[in-house]
């Protein structure tokens, strides 16, 4: 008589499970596509990061490069209204005029001479004015130049931010 076992003592019997070499095959080639893939999302993070971070570097350059162009045309800009209001209020004067006056009569050698000394002086204040006027048109042109080369900066910078917020979201 064979006893039977108590269901307590019994002891589990676990079945194998049979492997499939080609199911197990499918499976370390997915593991090994998704381990790919998500180091080539990290790449992607990193070069995107890495190309925001040079445009921002860039732009920070390109904005100092227009600041201090900016600072030069203004610090030009009051240098030539100040040689216009010399100019005017010189030429414009009562003195200056006399003296004009008196060299064209040539009678007093002393007035006549003076008149040439201050014409000097002024017609070098018509030249520095001049020469302020080239630079302010000059400076002008590079600040519009750079202007727009901080914006265009500024515009490719915050795509790339955009870009790196995208590739960040897909994790």
């Amino acid at each position: 008589m064979t006893k039977r076992p108590r269901e307590d003592d019994t002891e589990s019997v676990t079945k194998k499970l049979r492997v499939n070499p080609e199911l197990e095959a499918m499976k370390v080639t997915l593991d090994n596509l998704l381990k790919s893939a998500n180091e080539h999302h990290e790449e992607a993070r990193i070069a995107a990061i890495d190309t925001a971070s040079e445009l921002e570097e860039q732009w920070t350059e390109a904005t100092s490069a227009r600041d201090k162009t900016k600072a030069e045309h203004d610090a030009v800009h009051g240098e030539l209204d100040t040689a216009s209001q010399y100019l005017d209020t010189f030429e414009n004067s009562a003195t200056v005029k006399m003296l004009k006056k008196a060299s064209e009569n040539k009678t007093v050698g002393t007035l006549v001479q003076d008149h040439e000394t201050i014409r000097d002086a002024l017609t070098k204040v018509e030249n520095l004015k001049t020469r302020l006027q080239t630079t302010l048109a000059e400076l002008k042109v590079s600040l519009q130049k750079e202007t727009d080369s901080a914006a265009a900066l500024k515009e490719k910078l915050t795509a790339a931010e955009a870009k790196v917020e995208t590739i960040s979201s897909f994790a």
